[in-house]
């Protein structure tokens, strides 16, 4: 696919300005240092009824001014205007289709068995790159085969800039084996074609942990990561992310600890040890959720309830922590759970 600049591409939305509407990302070199060819990078974009956003992450992809881009997009059956979004930018995306998945781990699956790329990255519908961040992570990768590169990520929501989030490594990869123990961003990660084959790809039965998951593969088999504090994309926090069901992504890291505890040298014991911490933590977010949405004696039942189920519950210290407030604390001071 050729490089596309901003001027080529349909216009902005109505009132839009700025990255990546009005404003493009400066033009690589026609080669890398030291005068290799610029590496093909596959993007995929899984989506979901993204209307709102997907322009803006569908731009932040063709505005890179990248010269040897394949972009793919996979959606999951909109019905609200994102293939009318989609089609807009048909003439620039090597590949896009609408219809029915098995979840989102399925759609990336679908797309990257379509990628050509040397270098691989999936960007969400409601999220979206940086200038430049195409041209860092095919520098970050060069000469590196089997490779995984990450930089830091914005986190935003409609009211601007909440943090930036910087990329490390976890000393023991038991670290992704904890609930939202992603160690980086994920739009601001990179990988090889042979390290995504050597991870096998996405796992379909997973909704919610399969990148933390992909990622700890790909440490399973000996990859090395290369970070830079360089922000290279932008998370979009609102109501409708899937980061925002907490339950369910402490759901869903219980199967994923004891699929791969062996591998990360975790013992019986302290697998057992961190289920349990686990259940505890949705107990007590199921507690904090019922209490805001139908009151004290609703949660406080749920509570009871989850006592009597798992006589060990009240070990947990945070836990002691919430039952006191539901003995003590006035309605008034709901919101002083948050910091329990």
């Amino acid at each position: 696919m050729q490089c596309h600049v901003l001027d080529n591409l349909p216009g902005p939305s109505t009132g839009r300005t700025g990255w990546p509407w009005t404003k493009g990302a400066p033009l690589p070199p026609d080669r890398m240092p030291g005068g290799r060819p610029w590496p093909k990078i596959t993007i995929v974009t899984p989506s979901y009824n993204q209307g709102r956003y997907i322009e803006e992450t569908i731009r932040s992809v063709l505005v890179q001014g990248y010269p040897n881009l394949e972009y793919i997009i996979m959606d999951g059956g909109s019905d609200d205007n994102t293939v009318e979004i989609i089609g807009k930018y048909e003439k620039w995306l090597a590949h896009w289709e609408s219809g029915p998945d098995a979840g989102q781990a399925d759609a990336l699956n679908k797309g990257f068995a379509r990628a050509t790329g040397e270098i691989f990255a999936y960007i969400n519908s409601d999220d979206f790159y940086e200038p430049g961040a195409f041209a860092r992570a095919a520098s970050l990768l060069a000469g590196n085969a089997t490779g995984l590169a990450a930089g830091a990520c914005m986190i935003f929501n409609e009211s601007g800039t909440v943090s930036v989030f910087y990329p490390k490594w976890p000393k023991e990869l038991s670290h992704f084996l904890t609930p939202f123990g992603s160690t980086f961003a994920q739009p601001a990660g990179f990988w090889t074609r042979k390290a995504h084959e050597a991870a096998g790809g996405f796992d379909p039965g997973l909704h919610y942990a399969f990148d933390r998951e992909f990622f700890l593969k790909m440490g399973l088999c000996g990859i090395k990561p290369v970070f830079t504090d360089t922000i290279l994309a932008r998370y979009r926090d609102h109501q409708e992310t899937k980061t925002s069901n907490t339950v369910k992504f402490y759901e869903e890291s219980m199967p994923v600890l004891i699929k791969y505890a062996r591998e990360c040298g975790l013992s019986d014991r302290e697998v057992s040890r961190r289920l349990h911490g686990i259940k505890n933590d949705i107990a007590y977010l199921e507690t904090f959720s019922t209490w805001k949405r139908s009151g004290r004696a609703a949660a406080a039942l749920f509570f009871a309830r989850h006592l009597l189920r798992s006589p060990d519950f009240p070990a947990d210290r945070k836990v002691l922590g919430l039952l006191r407030r539901l003995l003590m604390f006035p309605a008034a001071k709901v919101e002083e759970l948050k910091n329990v």
